[in-house]
């Protein structure tokens, strides 16, 4: 427990370290704050207090302070754009007030310190993603220090900057990578009581920051589940468990997105096929949403190819967390990496924010392809009740067959 703790402290301390590092100048012309951003430091302000016109003005300020300082744009050019995205039609705005989570974690940072409160947000939970990332890579065997280079990883793939900017992805990470801890410790039933109740927060969490990515992690978990019942002999305790946590948990997420009556997947294409509800919708807009998508792939491949670094790392990464973790309990995590891809496919555009999920399973997965395994543990997991007293970090492949 002593050496769990150390590596906590270690890795609360590489987050900020690596939070401060993408933070010390500008990347490309891109600022701490983006269009998006001004979305939820509104809403933030109205949590903390403020009135809506008090609110708006200091989302506005806070968004071109940040893009005059990162760009160089010209701040009456800023607000003028800023302040039209605020005005846009209002289903595009309901889909940010359908994310109340972010929003309402960085009211709590505005109230003690003022406007800095939302860097400081961002910060926090940046931290708590790379500490978890830590906890998870140590949860499925990483030995030694290896599980503090999978948080260096995640800071330094596509994933970390994205996470560092005031946007959901900056929440939405922490979520992800509680939902893998909560998976490592399930399918090597471990800590019952633990795994269960970090993988309800964990989509409790996300489904409040970014309710698309729960629904959708939670489908393809309760698929994994349901297939290694299925196709599985004997049936593994871990998938059945699995399974109705993940089933569950979707039920849960359509009840209320029903009774709030939240915006749909088919409302967010309409948002992509609108230009934000700027036009009007057109009768064969599905048609021309699959056009739009095979336009973006036939531009993005190549893009792809400019890149050809990321793909290997991202196949590189994918490959060893289905080398350590293998069978029905890798597609575990695999699982997780597709909410990524099938958010790309969703909404074609923005592959960086919308790949971050898979980027998060790939930085846990590089320090995997390369770190020693370690010697295969005698001791069995006990089959009924919580294993909660085994506290040894775990464990070679061959313990996490499923």
């Amino acid at each position: 427990m002593r050496s769990q703790r150390l590596l906590v402290v270690i890795a609360g301390i590489v987050g900020l370290i690596g939070v401060l590092m993408l933070w010390a100048g500008p990347t490309q012309g891109v600022g701490r704050a983006e269009t998006d951003t001004v979305h939820y430091a509104q809403r933030a302000y109205e949590f903390a207090g403020y009135d809506d016109k008090t609110a708006t003005d200091k989302a506005v300020d806070f968004v071109c302070d940040d893009e005059v300082d990162y760009t160089d744009i010209k701040r009456g050019d800023c607000v003028w754009n800023t302040t039209g995205v605020l005005s846009f039609p209002k289903p595009y705005q309901e889909i940010f007030r359908a994310r109340p989570g972010f929003p309402a974690l960085m009211s709590l940072f505005i109230r003690v310190f003022g406007d800095q409160g939302i860097y400081l947000t961002v910060l926090f939970l940046q931290i708590a993603t790379g500490v978890l990332l830590v906890l998870a890579a140590r949860a499925v065997g990483l030995p030694g220090l290896w599980p503090l280079a999978a948080e260096v990883a995640y800071f330094v793939l596509p994933s970390g900057f994205v996470g560092t900017r005031v946007l959901s992805e900056a929440a939405s990470s922490v979520g992800l990578v509680a939902l893998l801890y909560a998976a490592a410790l399930i399918v090597q039933d471990r800590r019952r009581t633990m795994a269960v109740s970090v993988a309800a927060a964990a989509f409790a969490w996300l489904f409040a920051v970014r309710a698309a990515d729960a629904a959708m992690a939670a489908s393809f978990l309760l698929a994994v589940g349901v297939g290694a019942l299925a196709l599985r002999k004997p049936r593994r305790p871990w998938a059945v468990r699995l399974a109705v946590l993940s089933g569950a948990s979707l039920a849960v997420m359509v009840a209320i997105s029903a009774a709030l009556a939240w915006p749909t997947i088919n409302q967010g294409i309409t948002d992509t096929m609108t230009d934000h509800f700027t036009q009007p919708v057109k009768p064969d807009m599905y048609i021309r949403f699959l056009h739009a998508e095979f336009r973006f792939w036939r531009a993005f491949l190549p893009l792809i190819a400019g890149g050809a670094y990321l793909v290997v790392l991202a196949a590189l990464g994918l490959w060893g967390v289905a080398r350590w973790v293998r069978g029905w309990a890798a597609a575990v995590f695999l699982g997780v990496a597709a909410v990524g891809p099938a958010s790309l496919l969703l909404h074609p555009g923005d592959w960086a924010r919308m790949l971050v999920p898979m980027w998060i399973v790939v930085s846990l997965g590089l320090p995997l392809l390369v770190a020693p395994l370690m010697p295969r543990r005698e001791t069995p997991v006990p089959e009924s009740g919580d294993a909660e007293e085994n506290d040894s970090p775990l464990v070679p492949a061959a313990v996490l067959e499923s």
